[in-house]
């Protein structure tokens, strides 16, 4: 039996692997109506039993509408995959000196829960525990005895899921040491750079005073606040900027700024005006943790999940009232690659802003074939708000 010239077209588009990584039907086709698009290899039988094969997005019926000439490689449906931004590595260098056994003012701590031992824990815990799935947290305390000592490695290594770590790991420890500020943060950047992820890392630095301690000096009444500034440096140029909280009343405050203005991070418009996050009570903490969290988090987002190739894309976010809304493809404010693999896109401008501060959400890379609209908005209507 001779075949017709729009069965030979058939056979041609049901055996190609075509344009964005998925083959798009013949025209005047269309998927089943509430079908899904996933990725996979597949073979897929035509009209006339002609039968062909591709690898990209299948089809997941959901019922009614007519059926394209095959299911394997030949799905047009929209598509969507959620995709996060990269959690910053951030590894907390936690003093744990004698004198954070001491209220916030300095004088001895008589009622429980007063000391800014027990202010921090708390704080720490409030703001790893609400962040965890975004972040990586480490820590790393020192000293690791009751003198100058620093272990090399971190009590908790970075890690995503990590409240439950690093809430133990306050739980076992209390102050009992003095102050090797500088050993510390050398110890704290050797272990940062063996953290191999390429995600964004920082060191947060939490004391309450003055460094002492100098590395192979046991002479603990030293100052050592240029050795320690000297190191919070070299921690920013090795690429791991550092973020200073002053703990209570440090009486270091000179110190404490030259150490936020060597490791990159400064505060800016403080209304004590200083460079450090200064912070006298538990709640003070989680309002500077979750200030440090909001600068550091990412607006690099790896595209995993989502197939190569793709040239009819879109991306998504919801605003504060849950509504999707399309980012546009601006490299200064909306969303562009990082580069030309496709691997990964970078929110710019505004979006970037409002990923940091939380007001958008739930970020979303949307995909086509050619030709075909996007819809990020669907109207009540049943209409598409910003077809693309």
């Amino acid at each position: 039996m001779r075949w017709s010239q729009r069965q030979f077209v058939k056979t041609i588009l049901i055996s190609s692997v075509l344009g964005c990584g998925f083959n798009p039907g013949a025209p005047g086709e269309s998927l089943p109506s509430g079908s899904a698009a996933s990725s996979g290899t597949g073979t897929g039988t035509g009209a006339g039993g002609v039968t062909g094969s591709g690898t990209g997005i299948g089809l997941t019926s959901g019922g009614g509408g007519d059926v394209g000439p095959g299911t394997g490689g030949m799905s047009c449906g929209q598509s969507s995959v959620p995709v996060m931004p990269e959690p910053p590595d951030i590894l907390i260098v936690q003093d744990k000196s004698l004198s954070m056994n001491m209220d916030s003012s300095g004088a001895n701590c008589n009622t429980a829960g007063c000391s800014k031992w027990s202010q921090v824990s708390a704080a720490m815990n409030t703001v790893v525990m609400a962040t965890q799935g975004t972040v990586n947290w480490g820590l790393i305390f020192f000293g690791s005895d009751n003198m100058c000592g620093v272990n090399t490695t971190p009590s908790v290594p970075i890690a995503v899921n990590n409240y439950t770590a690093v809430s133990g790991a306050y739980a076992g420890n209390q102050p009992s040491s003095y102050t090797p500020t500088e050993s510390a943060v050398n110890a704290a950047v050797a272990y940062m750079k063996t953290v191999t992820d390429q995600n964004p890392k920082y060191l947060l630095l939490a004391t309450d005073g003055l460094p002492n301690c100098k590395p192979g000096d046991r002479t603990v009444t030293d100052d050592d606040s240029p050795g320690a500034t000297t190191a919070v440096m070299n921690a920013a140029a090795a690429g791991f900027n550092t973020f200073v909280v002053g703990i209570g009343d440090t009486m270091g405050d000179a110190t404490l700024n030259n150490f936020a203005m060597a490791g990159g991070e400064p505060q800016t418009g403080s209304a004590d005006g200083n460079s450090f996050y200064e912070v006298n009570s538990t709640a003070d903490l989680v309002t500077a943790l979750t200030k440090i969290v909001g600068i550091v988090a990412s607006c690099t987002i790896p595209l995993t999940g989502v197939p190569s190739n793709l040239t009819n894309v879109a991306v998504s976010v919801d605003d504060a009232s849950g509504n999707p809304t399309k980012v546009p493809e601006d490299p200064s404010n909306g969303w562009s690659y990082t580069d030309t693999t496709m691997k990964a896109i970078q929110l710019n401008g505004s979006y970037c802003n409002s990923i940091k501060g939380g007001t958008y959400s739930n970020v979303q890379f949307v995909y086509s074939c050619d030709g075909q609209a996007i819809c990020i908005d669907k109207l009540a209507n049943g209409q598409c708000g910003d077809a693309s």
